[in-house]
């Protein structure tokens, strides 16, 4: 039983990572996803940033869901109100539960509602500390959680839907892109904001119609579906990823596997996946590395396509499963 408070229709790198593991390990194993849309839930009227649900019946959801699949194991994916119950259930019944750290809730908490850092560390840190394993996306984010029970799993990407094609890119100027739920916590001014380029910004938030108004010269895309985002990765040369909260950031390994290098800040996870000067350029000047990433096209995105290839979901599936064991 999969148990997260993000899925579908919601659009973000949770709700993808999920969506692959569970079709590519449903040949194998009866996969029950516990999620805040099944049959039963009371909504409350508010919801979490990422526009996350918060259930009124928790409780009683996760009791009857258990009862009816009687799950062999147990994977918590997420800290809200769903996942909460579920840790509390398992604890209370003596079952043994994994869970997965996705979301860096107490910077997104300090950036979005002034929520100081240490009290929602105290939260995701005591929601975790008494699972099984946690699975966290790289080693940087092992060290900044610092519990023992953390396990480095991966992501990967589906390179049937993402890879360079025929043609490696459609732009006729110097073009940047970048892929994002449109929120402030994703940094998204600081890409807005870079000189004498072509800017693409693709995805829709909550903050969408604040960067409209400050920045004119952008071209915003809205939402492209996922499975047609190999279109208009294709538009760009170099791929920027300006956030300095994710995990992880699927868009970054899809741009790779489309040719295009990319430029991040060096923060954990960014400087996990990202090899300096090899797949892209890490550095406090997004400006520069850009500038640096045009000078060596054609290196960066060979690279780039290599590295990008070699991270597949089938591999990620496999080890999830190898860790329920």
């Amino acid at each position: 039983m999969l148990v997260t408070d993000a899925w579908h229709p919601q659009v973000n790198g949770v709700v993808h990572t999920w969506s692959y593991i569970t079709n590519l390990i449903s040949g194998d194993h009866d996969v029950a996803v516990l999620n805040p849309y099944v049959e039963g839930t009371e909504l409350l009227p508010l919801k979490l940033q990422g526009n996350i649900p918060i259930l009124k019946n928790a409780n009683q959801v996760v009791s009857k869901h258990y009862d009816e699949h009687l799950p062999d194991r147990v994977h918590i994916a997420t800290e809200g109100s769903l996942g909460l119950a579920m840790r509390q259930f398992c604890r209370k019944n003596k079952i043994n539960y994994n869970t997965s750290y996705h979301t860096r809730l107490a910077d997104y908490g300090w950036v979005l509602y002034g929520v100081p850092t240490f009290l929602t560390w105290l939260y995701v840190r005591w929601f975790h500390r008494c699972s099984r394993k946690v699975l966290v996306t790289t080693k940087s984010i092992a060290r900044q959680l610092g519990l023992s029970n953390c396990i480095v799993w991966g992501r990967g990407v589906d390179t049937e839907i993402f890879n360079p094609g025929s043609k490696k890119t459609t732009a006729r100027e110097k073009t940047i892109i970048t892929v994002s739920r449109v929120s402030k916590d994703k940094n998204l001014d600081d890409f807005c904001r870079v000189p004498g380029y072509r800017k693409i910004l693709v995805g829709d938030g909550p903050y969408l119609n604040t960067l409209k108004a400050r920045y004119p010269d952008v071209e915003f895309a809205g939402y492209v579906p996922h499975n047609q985002l190999k279109s208009i990765y294709t538009q760009a040369q170099v791929f920027v990823f300006p956030s300095k909260f994710d995990t992880f950031g699927l868009v970054i390994l899809e741009a790779m596997a489309c040719g295009l290098p990319v430029v991040a800040y060096d923060v954990p996870s960014p400087n996990d996946i990202i090899q300096d000067g090899i797949t892209g350029y890490l550095g406090e000047s997004l400006e520069e590395n850009i500038e640096k990433a045009f000078s060596n096209l054609d290196g960066l995105s060979q690279n780039a396509i290599s590295y990008a290839g070699a991270q597949s979901w089938k591999s990620i599936a496999d080890q999830f499963v190898n860790h329920l064991i």
